[in-house]
């Protein structure tokens, strides 16, 4: 076969792929309202069909490249990909809020294992200019792949139901499982132990941490659990030779701040995410399809600013360009605090929108350089997974705190302004982060 053919393909099968997890992110935003109506659910309640695919996806990312590195690759892979299309399946055939929860948290299984093979397969099948050109392909996509995934939502929901957004993604699986199995090749195994019990207790406590946050039964119980769990997995994970977790990876001060940005990052635009095409349906009475419309400004900048990073950053660093983009979406954000009765989309939402985008686009590929230059060897396959767990974790985090500080307020405006307020405070705590990196 042709090489570069082989090579065209391969890149294929890792952007769709990593594409697909992406998108089931966000397109429950611009149909949540639907999917509540569906099942009757309140606010906190339809934040856990976010929720429960991003803590499971960000919780188990570093199991899920553990099991590539030690069973091969292609094989776990391949099964990866079986159980995002199974998990698409059961959320699309759902029957009620606990079938359609649970089938989502299953669904973020399938993506933990998905997202590390997609980078390993990157660093595996490029080297030099090229691996740095699809690497920024790869970090962009997290942006991009996001923000459509707001528009496809919307557009399935309209056309046909809320139901197809996740049922669309078992034909894609099924083309992408073909395309790994001709092209990807088998790895000998490393035959290291794995951390079942670190797994499983990281797992644990975020979900108990995030339920006490903003969830159901008893939250301080649940909180308070979670954070005993939490404990014992440091103890552990300090206390093992093969750790899930090797804090040997929080040596590097910069790739340490480049984490704590994208935590605090995802927690903002997560928020934005979620709430925004709420007030867009409740206040202006838009369509599915009309607020999948709406974001597409954003969609579009964000797409013609990631395209330009290459050239920025030879030209001015990756850290500059994060504190840049960081400024750009920061004010954003805070625009949409300006948001009252007789604003227009226009004025209060788009421009707003426009900046976001802009500044997403600016920062995502650099902050996932900063997050695996210079990262030894033997750490490769964790620094890759932890910008995954970042965005994932980060952007549960950040929707649960929002959901319990605006959940008492009765007006929906009100509320918008103090998620408002609350997205451009997690914004600000990384912009304040990045501006360390002067130092190191």
């Amino acid at each position: 076969m042709n090489k570069k053919l082989h090579i065209d393909v391969i890149m294929l099968l890792v952007l769709l792929s990593y594409f697909i997890i992406l998108v089931d992110t966000s397109l429950v935003f611009t149909c949540s309202k639907e999917i509540s109506t569906t099942f009757k659910m309140d606010t906190t309640t339809s934040a856990w069909i976010s929720n429960a695919y991003a803590l499971t996806f960000g919780s188990l990312l570093l199991l899920g490249g553990k099991l590539g590195d030690t069973f091969d690759r292609k094989k776990v892979f391949i099964i990866g990909l079986i159980i995002f299309g199974l998990g698409s399946t059961l959320v699309g055939c759902a029957i009620n809020t606990i079938m359609l929860i649970a089938s989502r948290a299953f669904q973020g299984i399938g993506a933990a294992i998905i997202a590390p093979g997609t980078l390993a397969i990157i660093m595996d099948n490029y080297s030099g200019k090229k691996r740095t050109r699809v690497i920024s392909i790869y970090g962009a996509m997290s942006g991009i792949g996001v923000s459509l995934g707001l528009i496809i939502g919307a557009g399935i929901t309209t056309i046909a139901s809320w139901r197809w957004g996740f049922l669309v993604n078992v034909p894609i699986t099924i083309i992408l499982i073909i395309l790994s199995t001709k092209y990807l090749t088998l790895q000998k195994n490393n035959q290291e132990s794995l951390d079942i019990l670190g797994s499983i207790t990281s797992c644990l406590a975020l979900l108990l941490i995030i339920n006490g946050i903003s969830g159901i039964g008893s939250q301080l119980i649940s909180l308070i659990l979670g954070i005993i769990i939490l404990l014992f997995f440091i103890f552990h994970e300090q206390r093992i030779q093969q750790p899930i977790l090797p804090f040997q990876i929080f040596q590097s001060a910069s790739r340490t701040l480049a984490y704590i940005i994208r935590f605090t990052y995802s927690g903002a635009i997560t928020g934005f995410w979620f709430f925004t095409p709420l007030i867009l349906q409740s206040y202006f009475n838009f369509s599915p399809i009309i607020v999948g419309l709406s974001f597409l400004p954003m969609t579009t900048v964000n797409f013609l600013s990631a395209a330009s990073t290459d050239y920025l950053i030879n030209r001015f660093g990756n850290k500059k360009l994060v504190i840049l983009g960081l400024i750009i979406t920061s004010i954003g954000f805070f625009g949409l605090a300006f948001f009252k009765y007789g604003s227009t989309y226009w004025t209060t939402i788009m421009f707003p929108m426009i900046l976001i985008g802009l500044g997403q686009g600016l920062l995502l590929s650099p902050i996932t350089n900063l997050a695996i230059e210079n990262i030894p060897n033997h750490l490769a396959g964790v620094g890759s997974s932890m910008i995954n767990v970042m965005l994932q974790v980060g952007g549960a985090f950040g929707l649960a705190i929002l959901s319990l500080v605006s959940d008492p307020f009765t007006t929906q405006m009100f509320a918008f302004h103090i998620q408002a307020i609350g997205i451009t405070l997690f914004s600000s705590i990384a912009l304040i982060t990045s501006l360390l990196f002067r130092n190191k």
